[in-house]
């Protein structure tokens, strides 16, 4: 009985001493998603943790239980493509998915007719994709991250965004030709 005591106790010293190490090992998803991470800044794209604005979002979403109004944010990734050098950059512009499809977003609306432009691209985004947006030399897809998204998944959206990019040429375009004409 004294040698069950004494292993107990061992082994209850050990679990106290390895059990805080444990919980700072990575989990299956953290894993899952560096290697997602890191395959994307292999393919050339950059990543950056990116909150955007969420177009669906419930009622207790928009208010605090004090009557604040807030603004509810999914907490996305966006993978960054850079854009040619030779383009000359739009305002920044965005585009948010919402429950009736996607919308520009008020505060950073794209082009006139961007949207339907870009709309037959649209499929060729994750299932879990939020926004489109361009900043400067960059064009980005904030999504999810939903699981089972892999290294296939990246090579699809960087294909989705290197299309995007190609029918942003004409506006890039007209950009230049009326800064030069204006």
């Amino acid at each position: 009985m004294e040698n069950l005591l004494i292993w107990l106790l061992v082994l209850a010293a050990l679990a106290l001493a390895f059990g805080p190490i444990l919980l700072f090992l990575p989990s299956g998803k953290d894993r899952r998603l560096a290697a997602l991470r890191a395959e994307a800044r292999r393919q050339g794209l950059r990543v950056e943790l990116r909150p955007v604005p969420k177009l669906a979002a419930g009622a207790d979403e928009r208010v605090t239980a004090g009557g604040r109004q807030r603004s509810p944010m999914h907490p996305s990734v966006c993978y960054w493509l850079a854009l040619p050098l030779a383009a000359e950059p739009l305002d920044p512009w965005r585009l948010l998915r919402g429950p009736r499809g996607w919308a520009a977003d008020a505060d950073r609306p794209p082009p006139p007719d961007l949207t339907v432009r870009l709309q037959p691209l649209f499929g060729k985004l994750p299932d879990d994709a939020v926004a489109v947006e361009q900043r400067g030399q960059s064009l980005g897809c904030c999504w999810l991250e939903s699981f089972p998204a892999g290294s296939e998944t990246v090579a699809s959206l960087k294909a989705a965004l290197t299309d995007i990019a190609k029918e942003l040429a004409p506006w890039h375009g007209q950009a230049c030709r009326s800064e030069r004409t204006g």
